[in-house]
């Protein structure tokens, strides 16, 4: 979870036109005067802005809640393999009692099918242990739904109409973390709840997402860009300045050339259009730059840009050893597939340019049983050419070239056999 400059500002996520009417429920209603935080907040339309809300004020965690989350279930979603060489997604979940437990596995599962559909979690998908921690509450749903004022007693606290919002879906987080704590290993939480209402929040250890509801799931993959790759946010708000330094994460910056991904610039990127330095970002209309029109992290819905697909697969891929991880260390990746006797461009069907001299290093990682293929080529003012090669029989290839500035293009291609390939490079 991301931290602004001045004051700590939460995530939260809302799916309707919020209000500032405070929720009625006596367990959660926040008084006048109370501590005001920003928050996140995701709009029906997929845009996102913030709002200055009241703060949480949740119940402290209690010997018998720790007892509760100590004895908790743990079964897989999907294991494949150690968690030393995994990365290790954990689900809870709330509202959901013993005899809904099938039910609660159905909502998990859903979720992860949408995570693992997105790029660049797609690509380690056979790499993810997913776990789900059996968290059974006494009662089925949450606080203030389907209207405010309807209490439940459930495990950890989940409750709609949060701060004076209502599709901001809180929990306790404390106690959320216990039972998340009995999972082999946590890399990343998500907290599912029990209604089919759209709603969800983002807290620094966890996200959370209406178990239910079909659309919410956008709201835990953009979180997970915080969490995991600490992506900043790029959506503003219209008449704001940025005054602070430079910031730390990866796709803001102060610079209106994006030298801080420069790289990058002018290829094309899958938010759409190319990489550039757009103004707007970090919650400011001026001052400040991120690298695409419409990514991600501003709307939901959208792709992560290429700077945000890279960082978040290091930061999925650094957590995993065997697989895809034997091409780790390089600076970028691609993936695609191919049939028997296809080829393809990369990186994303087109060319990079090399502004200096020094060395070009690939790896290409194929499916068990191919045999593929991968060449560097270079153009030399009339045609294409080939100045490197990884031409084994198996599905794996490296490659390394030591050239001179110039436009370059990696090609791939299957000599036999199809599927899922990896190709990860590094360029001066």
């Amino acid at each position: 979870m991301r931290q602004g400059p001045i004051i700590t500002r939460l995530t939260v996520a809302i799916a309707a036109m919020v209000t500032a009417v405070l929720a009625t429920s006596s367990a959660h209603a926040v008084p006048r005067g109370e501590e005001r935080v920003w928050r996140e907040v995701f709009l029906p339309n997929g845009t996102i802005t913030e709002m200055y809300l009241p703060a949480e004020r949740p119940a402290a965690v209690r010997s018998r809640d720790l007892a509760a989350a100590a004895t908790a279930n743990v079964s897989a979603l999907q294991d494949t393999g150690s968690v030393d060489s995994r990365f290790d997604l954990v689900f809870v979940g709330d509202g959901y009692t013993a005899s809904e437990l099938g039910t609660y596995r159905q909502h998990a599962q859903a979720k992860w099918n949408e995570i693992a559909a997105t790029a660049p979690w797609s690509k380690y998908r056979s790499y993810v242990n997913v776990w789900l921690v059996e968290v059974i509450s006494a009662q089925s749903g949450v606080d203030n739904d389907p209207t405010q004022g309807a209490a439940r007693s459930t495990a950890l606290d989940m409750y709609f109409w949060c701060g004076g919002t209502e599709h901001l879906l809180c929990l306790n987080e404390a106690k959320a973390q216990q039972y998340a704590a009995q999972a082999p290993a946590v890399d990343a939480i998500v907290a599912i709840g029990n209604s089919g209402k759209y709603g969800g929040a983002g807290y620094p250890s966890l996200s959370t997402a209406s178990g239910a509801n079909a659309s919410s799931g956008q709201i835990a993959i953009h979180e997970l860009g915080h969490s995991v790759g600490g992506l900043a946010d790029e959506y503003f708000k219209t008449g704001t300045t940025y005054g602070g330094a430079e910031p730390a994460e990866p796709n803001v910056t102060r610079s209106p050339s994006g030298s801080k991904w420069g790289a990058y610039l002018g290829r094309p990127t899958p938010d759409g259009g190319v990489i550039g330095a757009f103004q707007g970002g970090y919650y400011h209309e001026h001052g400040i730059y991120r690298p695409s029109q419409d990514s991600l992290m501003r709307s939901l819905g959208k792709p992560f840009n290429s700077i945000g697909l890279d960082v978040m697969d290091r930061a999925i891929g650094s957590k995993i050893s065997g697989g895809t991880q034997a091409c780790a260390g390089y600076a970028s990746a691609r993936t695609g597939s191919l049939a028997a006797g296809g080829s393809a461009y990369q990186p994303d069907g087109t060319y990079y340019y090399a502004t200096a001299a020094g060395q070009h290093r690939a790896c290409l990682d194929g499916p068990p049983g191919t045999n593929l293929n991968v060449y560097l080529q270079k153009w030399s003012g009339s045609a294409w050419q080939t100045v490197a090669s990884g031409t084994t029989t198996g599905p794996d290839e490296t490659l390394s070239y030591q050239g001179t500035s110039g436009y370059y293009i990696f090609l791939i291609q299957a000599v036999s056999g199809s599927g899922a390939y990896t190709l990860a490079y590094t360029t001066p």
